[in-house]
């Protein structure tokens, strides 16, 4: 079956859509559609109804620690779409999302060791480099605060790092897919975000200046898409 995509967006600035459908469309020959969430309303009725094989929850500046205006409808969707069986990949915010949605509030948290963002390492364990053919170690744009400390049973871990521990998870029987990091990102875009944001990371105690002279170690938006869309 051909898929047909649909992009929940959450971020506030609106940051994430153009980033996403954009590079999907230019790569894919596939039907996206994006909604911008702000609100309950945000969800139409018969959203679950719809037959999207594959949806995508971004990140946002939102904490998944704060009830948002959507929260109680998004979380009703995730668990609607894992009973139908439709693939999901959670980023960041939409990341968090699902395990809140699955496990509960104990699954979410602010991160002990405070802010991370930068071209980060991550390690991948032997599931995340097989299913991903990726090496041992990457580096992969990380711009975060809150975490998850709790996955949906059956989840398998396929990266971690010092900051915190699930930076990446597979769950073939719930049919989802979660990074901490944002794999939609490349070079220009997280080096131009960096720039614009450099007064919230300045006083986070990062030199942006130094975070914009990284680079990503691969084609993250390649290798986590194409994954996620070929499941």
């Amino acid at each position: 079956m051909k898929p047909n995509i649909l992009i929940l967006d959450y971020s506030f600035d609106r940051f994430e859509t153009p980033i996403i459908k954009g590079f999907l469309n230019r790569h894919f020959d596939f039907e996206v559609t994006a909604l911008h969430i702000t609100t309950e309303a945000s969800f139409p009725n018969n959203l679950i109804e719809k037959d999207f094989t594959h949806v995508v929850h971004t990140g946002s500046t939102l904490s998944i620690n704060e009830l948002a205006p959507f929260t109680k409808k998004a979380v009703t969707y995730v668990k609607d779409l894992v009973d139908k069986g439709t693939w999901q990949f959670g980023i960041c915010y939409g990341h968090q999302l699902m395990a809140l949605a699955l496990v509960g509030e104990r699954a979410v948290r602010a991160t002990p060791n405070g802010m991370e963002a930068g071209w980060g390492e991550v390690k991948f364990n032997q599931l995340g480099q097989e299913i991903l053919n990726l090496n041992p170690v990457e580096c992969i744009w990380q711009h975060h605060f809150d975490e998850v400390t709790e996955l949906p049973e059956a989840s398998q871990i396929i990266a971690s790092n010092t900051h915190s521990h699930i930076q990446a998870y597979i769950n073939y029987e719930k049919r989802l897919l979660g990074t901490q990091f944002h794999p939609e990102i490349n070079l220009r875009q997280g080096n131009n975000y960096f720039l614009k944001d450099r007064a919230l990371l300045q006083s986070n105690g990062f030199d942006v200046d130094m975070l914009v002279q990284q680079t990503p170690s691969f084609d993250s938006p390649k290798v986590f898409f194409e994954f996620f869309l070929g499941s």
